[in-house]
């Protein structure tokens, strides 16, 4: 069984129609609003209470959101700005202290260094970029070859002064290619350098030394041809360096040069790659070494069996050929470098006789035109004096008449 009382907004529903009916339900849902005791008000103020707390939970939430999330954006910038700045500043913090280190470590290294160079003293066998150790290794070559040369003196009975004379230098190899260069460019003639790398390793390379290269004819002529020999007379030709294998001089022109075997005998033209083009011949090689100006120009090399068992006569007749081939070539190269010079003087000959021909028919010119402008004042100075002289006779002329007066007409009496 239903109680209308309990829904008081349901009575009347679904019952009949009329004023009546209406009238009785708008009142019914007027007095469960107005009073909240009934049951239907207090449901309806139950649900606005609960709606309206959860607006507020809500609003409560989104405010709470924006602001943790603005928080959190300030924190995260702040941390990022201060970690860039802090990571900065340790790194040139760091790049400060790397420096100093280096710095103490140099100053304390340097002694250190010294004294190991003292203690163990560069060899001629350290590298070629050392004078010292490049003229001891030639030193120790030249004490090498004057055993050679001793006893091939002693058992020859030619002039002891020309035979037991060194050829070869006693600087390294740096020292002698800079001689040469500079001898090339101070003069008019180049001398060719001849290298002869020895192993005591063949025993080829003692034959050689032994028979063909203390030869007495053979170290006479390089003596001649050679000013570091002292022999003289014969002009500055040929200069002669010897380099053992084992150092670093030998090592060096070992690889540069191509050698293959030993003994090795190389002559070749040195040249300084400033002072012209590039040198062309069967086989060319730059020693890197000095530096990339200096070029090798190969004109013989002999190596191996065949140069061990080759006659001191067969080896000065190819010297000699070599010699003459490059002193014709400098001939015709110095030729041309006179030629090159009396056209460069005759240019500038003509040049400076275009420039006083010029000279002179300026001048000539101006003298022209100050010659007619002259000329042309005085014209002008003339026609201004006739012209003044007109205007003062006819003025004369007209001052007379005026005096003078009309003439009285014709047939009257004085």
């Amino acid at each position: 069984m239903m109680h209308e009382d309990n829904d008081p907004s349901l009575s009347g529903g679904g019952g009949g129609s009329g004023p009546g009916s209406g009238s009785g339900a708008g009142n019914s849902l007027s007095a469960a609003r107005s009073d909240p005791t009934s049951a239907g008000g207090r449901a309806r103020h139950r649900s606005a209470a609960a709606a309206a707390a959860s607006a507020a939970s809500s609003a409560a939430a989104a405010s709470s959101l924006t602001g943790n999330t603005n928080t959190g954006s300030s924190t995260g910038l702040a941390t990022s700005a201060g970690g860039g700045i802090a990571t900065t500043t340790s790194t040139g913090f760091v790049s400060k202290l790397l420096l100093l280190l280096t710095l103490l470590l140099k100053i304390i290294l340097y002694p250190l260094r010294k004294l190991s160079i003292l203690i163990f003293p560069p060899g001629p066998y350290d590298g070629i970029t050392s004078k010292s150790c490049s003229d001891k290794a030639a030193r120790d070559f030249v004490a090498t070859f004057r055993k050679y040369l001793s006893s091939s003196a002693t058992a020859s009975t030619a002039d002891a002064s020309s035979s037991s004379a060194n050829p070869f230098s006693t600087e390294g190899y740096r020292t002698t290619v800079n001689e040469i260069v500079s001898s090339a460019s101070s003069s008019s003639s180049s001398p060719l350098l001849l290298i002869y790398l020895h192993s005591s390793l063949h025993p080829d390379c003692a034959k050689f030394c032994e028979t063909t290269l203390s030869d007495p004819r053979l170290v006479a002529y390089l003596n001649q041809s050679s000013s570091a020999g002292g022999g003289g007379g014969g002009g500055d030709m040929i200069r002669c360096f010897g380099a053992l294998t084992g150092s670093a001089d030998g090592a060096h022109l070992a690889q540069t040069l191509g050698a293959a075997a030993y003994p090795f005998l190389c002559l070749v033209g040195v040249k300084s790659s400033s002072s012209g083009g590039s040198s062309r011949s069967s086989s060319n090689s730059r020693n890197n070494s000095n530096s990339s100006s200096i070029i090798l120009e190969v004109k013989l090399k002999m190596q191996g069996r065949k140069l061990a068992i080759l006659a001191t006569d067969s080896l000065l007749a190819y010297l000699q050929t070599v010699v003459r081939q490059h002193d014709a070539a400098m001939a015709q190269e110095n030729a041309r470098r006179l030629q090159r010079q009396e056209e460069a003087m005759l240019r500038q000959e003509q040049d400076r006789e275009y420039r006083e021909t010029l000279e002179a028919d300026r001048a000539r010119e101006e003298a022209r035109r100050a010659e007619q402008e002259r000329e042309e004042a005085e014209r002008r100075a003339k026609e201004e004096e006739e012209l003044r002289a007109v205007e003062e006779r006819e003025n004369a002329l007209a001052k007379a008449m005026s005096l003078v007066g009309d003439e009285p007409p014709a047939g009257t009496a004085d």
